[in-house]
């Protein structure tokens, strides 16, 4: 049988984990990206073929917490349809009702016609 020394050092050290546990959850980053939407994706084109397009893409938060480690998936199609490239964006983060903005930049030929983008999720 434990003795009233140990079952209250017991008592103690399982506050302190407790309290340890709280102040962790606190400071750790909010992941959750369901109110994270893409309201517009724009392809941006340059008159000199030399330079690279770009899908310039407009995220906004909806939520009241903050997102990080958002990752945006654009693809980049030609005539057709056909896929010319896929390239990944990261954004850090998106305070809580915060409107950001992104890019994919493509640099391939031929030139795209048109950019799709998706968010993958938080990392």
């Amino acid at each position: 049988m434990a003795g009233p020394r140990f079952i209250g050092l017991t008592r103690i050290l399982t506050s302190i984990l407790m309290a340890g546990g709280v102040l962790a959850g606190a400071v750790a980053p909010v992941r959750a990206a369901g109110a994270l939407a893409i309201q517009d994706t724009h392809l941006h084109t340059p008159p000199d073929s030399h330079e690279p397009q770009r899908a310039q893409i407009a995220l906004r938060n909806a939520g009241a917490d903050p997102v990080t480690q958002v990752t945006i998936l654009c693809t980049f199609t030609g005539a057709g349809g056909a896929v010319l490239d896929t390239q990944t964006v990261s954004v850090p983060d998106i305070a809580g009702g915060a409107a950001v903005q992104a890019e994919a930049i493509y640099y391939g030929y031929p030139r795209a016609s048109g950019a799709a983008c998706r968010i993958t999720g938080p990392d």
